[in-house]
């Protein structure tokens, strides 16, 4: 699929079309006065400019990790197409988990380069079956057999390792075997939200798998 027609880029371009107007909140280290200056900042001092998003991110500002990520686009559209087996969306969500959980103290420089790395590698690894009841190994459209996809998700939510909106994603897609777009459609989300949302979920659900199989 070209970039012009992927939903997951379709979507956080028309997002950032509005975004990039607003002005910098007055917590931000920048002397600019718009995100879409911001952005246009990075290349000059990359590892600075992108450290200090991070910082407010790992604070709690997602509108600076959004920056962060708005700044990998161009780089994850690269590496999906030379990726045959994985489309835009799936890199831009694992690039979503990296960012909020990257660890800048100990690594503070080759930021796009490390983000770029884990992102792929993380993608990739997705290839091999993951700890979730094999969960996570499920292809979209498909209809689980021997994974009660209901009663797992309702064991997570009631253990609060997700919350609803969390659940009804891994509901849709994984337990009535919608594709993300027609997930995205039914929940009133976009497309790119469905994938993070589930990349998310798989990633904190992974370590519990023991215990949801128990319980769910």
């Amino acid at each position: 699929m070209s970039p012009s027609h992927d939903p997951c880029l379709r979507s956080l371009n028309a997002e950032w079309s509005r975004l990039q107007a607003l002005p910098v909140p007055s917590d931000w280290p920048t002397p600019a006065s718009t995100l879409g200056a911001v952005l246009a900042g990075v290349p000059d001092d990359p590892d600075a400019r992108l450290g200090a998003l991070l910082r407010l991110q790992a604070g709690g500002d997602q509108l600076a990790g959004r920056v962060v990520l708005q700044s990998m686009l161009g780089m994850l559209v690269r590496m999906a197409a030379r990726d045959a087996r994985h489309g835009a969306g799936d890199y831009v969500a694992e690039c979503w988990l990296q960012i909020v959980g990257y660890p800048l103290g100990n690594r503070p420089t080759r930021i796009v380069a490390n983000l770029a790395l884990d992102t792929r590698r993380a993608v990739r690894a997705g290839d091999d079956p993951r700890p979730l009841l094999g969960l996570a190994g499920l292809p979209e459209r498909s209809t689980p057999t021997a994974l009660d996809v209901p009663g797992l998700v309702r064991a997570a939510t009631r253990l609060g390792l997700i919350d609803r909106d969390a659940g009804a994603c891994l509901y849709a897609v994984y337990g009535m075997g919608l594709p993300s777009h027609e997930a995205a459609d039914r929940l009133r989300i976009s497309p790119a939200l469905v994938r993070w949302r589930n990349a998310r979920s798989i990633r904190r659900l992974a370590p519990h798998a023991a215990t949801l199989a128990a319980v769910a």
